[in-house]
């Protein structure tokens, strides 16, 4: 049987959302909220502001459009296929350096998301920050509790709690990218790793973490 063809109006109006959406982006990024104008979208979008407004009745609706665009586009790249890994250290750090290499990529999408965070003025903005931070927290959780059952991380460690340290180093990376700190870019990828390794050493179980060297210097 012949798949069935989309109707061509609502591909057109889909194509038109998506072309307010991505103009949006690109105008948030270099305004951030407050400062981009309906009027500066129309005009990148080639468009008037009444059609804006047929998809959009506000600015704030539009500004979550372009939310979520930017979170599905950042965690399908982060989860759309787990690298694979030896145990939880690999994991963790190919997850990170993943995450560096599309912000390097894509530096107005992490601008989005430092402007989601910082002008969450509103109760409004703030409950939908916190869930999708939620679904986050989720994953990372699962993925927490096979390295404790691995033997890779201290099974006397929290899952919740390793979970939102994980995403709080995450949102770190994304506001020194965002603001283009040259720490960051001079190392690119590999930045991931120097932050990690400190930090995934002193999770592992006792019994498997690394001495630190003495200074020869020093009796």
């Amino acid at each position: 049987m012949p798949a069935k063809k989309a109707n061509p109006a609502k591909r057109r109006r889909r194509n038109s959302r998506q072309a307010i959406i991505e103009a949006a982006l690109q105008c948030f990024a270099a305004k951030n909220y407050d400062g981009a104008s309906m009027s500066d979208i129309a005009e990148a979008t080639g468009i008037t502001k009444r059609a804006i407004y047929r998809y959009f009745p506000t600015k704030r609706e539009l500004f979550y459009a372009v939310r979520n665009e930017v979170y599905a586009s950042i965690v399908n790249h982060l989860w759309r296929e787990l690298p694979p890994a030896r145990d939880f250290v690999e994991l963790a750090d190919a997850l990170m350096r993943a995450h560096l290499r599309f912000g390097l990529e894509n530096p107005e999408m992490l601008r989005i998301v430092v402007n989601t965070i910082s002008e969450a003025a509103t109760r409004e903005f703030q409950e939908n920050i916190e869930a999708l931070l939620a679904d986050r927290e989720e994953e990372l959780e699962r993925l927490v509790k096979a390295g404790i059952k691995e033997g890779t991380l201290d099974p006397s460690l929290d899952a919740g709690y390793l979970a939102w340290v994980f995403i709080l180093i995450f949102y770190f990376l994304t506001y020194m990218l965002a603001f283009e700190e040259e720490w960051i870019l001079s190392r690119g990828e590999e930045a991931a790793s120097v932050i990690l390794r400190p930090i995934l050493d002193s999770l592992a179980p006792p019994e498997r973490r690394r001495k630190p060297k003495k200074n020869p210097g020093r009796p």
